[in-house]
This record gives C-alpha cells, structure tokens and sequence, in this order.
C-alpha cells in the first residue's frame, strides 16, 4: 500500500476519486520563507480555478486560516501532513462546506491585568499563536480587548483580523518580544 492508498483510506470522496481531475499546484514554503503572505496570490489562483479543478497547496504546517477562509467561499479541504513542516491541503469547490474545527492546542500562560486577558503565546510554533488569538476572538473568551505577547510581528493575522472586524496594535516592541493590544472594532 502506497501513501496514497494510505491517505485515501480517511479522506472524503472527492479526493478519493480525483484521478480524472485536474489538480493545480502551488507550494507556498518558499514565500513564507521570504517573509511574504502568500494569501493574495492564493486567492487569485482560487480565482482562476474551475469547479472541477483542485487546488493544492504545499505549506510548512496546516494553514487552518486558510482552510476556514476557502471554506467560507465555497471549498471543500483535506489537509495530509506529509512529514513535520510539510504539509499539502486539497481544496474543491462545492456547495455546502464546514468549517475546519480549531485544533487543541498547547497549554500557555495566561493571566489577568487590569480587567484585560493577556495570552503569553511566545512559546507556540506558528501557526499555534494564530490561531489562539482566533479562538478567544471566536469563542469570546477575551471580552472586546484582550492582549498577546508574541514573539515576532503576527503579519499572518492582521487580514483574520480584519474580517472578524478586530484590529491590534504593538504596544511593547523588546527583546523579549511583542505585547500587541487587539480590540473589537465597533465602528464596522
């Protein structure tokens, strides 16, 4: 039994009877590597897509964002991880598609300053403090302002942010890293 087989075995039907289907490859590792969001080049190849094409998409962990945003527009997804840091998501157009759960994550810090929760996320692999934030966001916990402390510049987050109508701000830069503010914004 080849991978393949393997993967196969758990995967929807869709992606068990692609054979026939033409599949559109796009490996984002190397524009992560550059520091570059590969979302808009992303989403101008959804674009170009046909509704039986499959898009497939090479990336160094399970871009879970990205699977909630093509849900939301229409795709089915199956993400397989193929080794540590190599992952590959089938996206497919249809009709009706949940949304990929959040997964659990690793226990990290948290405490409570002033009336605000402030999440220490510094020792979470990426996607990992993403995707915390996007839960408090979601289910929240946070209240409408809440703090993050962050090892580097989330530049991954902002356009999450921006959709759910939430917006942050750096308020402490060391070396020890980021404490970034976000805040529910009421005006949209």
């Amino acid at each position: 039994m080849n991978e393949r087989d393997t993967v196969a075995m758990t995967a929807p039907d869709w992606f068990r009877s692609m054979d026939d289907v033409k599949c559109i490859p796009m490996d984002v590792r190397p524009i992560l590597a550059e520091g570059i969001d590969p979302l808009d080049q992303i989403l101008a190849k959804v674009a170009q897509l046909s509704p039986e094409d499959i898009l497939v998409i090479e990336a160094p962990f399970d871009p879970l964002p990205l699977r909630r945003r093509l849900a939301t527009m229409g795709y089915d997804n199956y993400g397989v991880a193929l080794s540590e840091g190599h992952w590959k998501v089938f996206f497919k157009q249809n009709d009706i598609c949940p949304l990929p759960e959040f997964p659990d994550l690793p226990p990290f810090p948290t405490t409570w300053r002033d009336g605000l929760l402030e999440m220490d996320l510094r020792q979470l692999e990426p996607p990992n403090p993403m995707i915390a934030i996007l839960k408090v966001i979601e289910n929240g916990q946070g209240g409408d302002v809440f703090t993050a402390r962050l090892i580097r510049d989330p530049i991954y987050l902002y356009p999450e942010l921006g959709e759910r109508h939430w917006r942050a701000e750096i308020v402490e830069d060391t070396a020890a890293g980021l404490l970034m503010r976000l805040e529910k914004d009421h005006k949209k």
